[in-house]
């Protein structure tokens, strides 16, 4: 069943990319602009059966380009970003971390209100790092223990002063990333990140 709800979003996901990429090959790509973006992650993955689970703090660092759909009003933002995120947690009083490095590709549409932009879409990850989970009871270690893919849904505001930007944004994972050897220890999880970012638009 949770396989069956993963791949239903993951289509759904992927469907709305394709949609948004042929959407955007229709316009004019001399009004595109591109830029950089950076700054502080704060995450977690919702593990059932982690104890004292709280935030890992990290960072993203990509590029993105603005492409007008409608002047003024609305445009489509992809951005290709690498992103630090996991979940730390406590064992016998000691904090532990589960670092997990992904590529994002972004696909946000914006609505720009005066000097405030409203971004809301699809993204689509890949886990690039290996993190592996080790089981304290035992000190057994499970390798390959999380799935590559990743998908869900990013929402966020700008606020842009002439070329600079300033953005908060939340990433909702809507798959289970728990591989099957490790879900009696983990149980299901999702990731969440919660973003503040610079930008610079060329």
């Amino acid at each position: 069943m949770n396989n069956f709800i993963n791949m239903k979003y993951s289509n759904v996901v992927i469907a709305a990319i394709l949609l948004l990429v042929m959407l955007t090959s229709s316009v004019s790509q001399a009004q595109t602009r591109l830029g950089i973006r950076g700054g502080l992650n704060a995450t977690n993955i919702s593990f059932e059966n982690l104890p004292d689970k709280s935030e890992r703090f990290g960072y993203h660092l990509g590029v993105f380009a603005d492409v007008p759909v409608i002047s003024d009003f609305m445009s489509v933002q992809p951005e290709l970003s690498f992103s630090t995120k996991g979940t730390a947690f406590k064992y016998l009083d000691e904090r532990q971390t589960l670092n997990m490095n992904y590529v994002d590709f972004l696909l946000p549409v914006a609505f720009h209100l005066g000097s405030i932009d409203i971004q809301v879409g699809p993204f689509a990850s890949y886990l690039v790092s290996t993190p592996d989970y080790t089981v304290y009871n035992d000190n057994s270690v499970l390798v390959d223990a999380f799935k590559k893919f990743d998908a869900g849904l990013t929402a966020g505001l700008s606020y842009n002063l002439n070329k600079l930007m300033f953005g908060i944004r939340f990433n909702q994972g809507f798959m289970d990333v728990t591989e099957d050897n490790s879900r009696l220890f983990l149980g299901n999880g999702k990731n969440a990140v919660g973003q503040v970012s610079l930008g610079v638009k060329f």
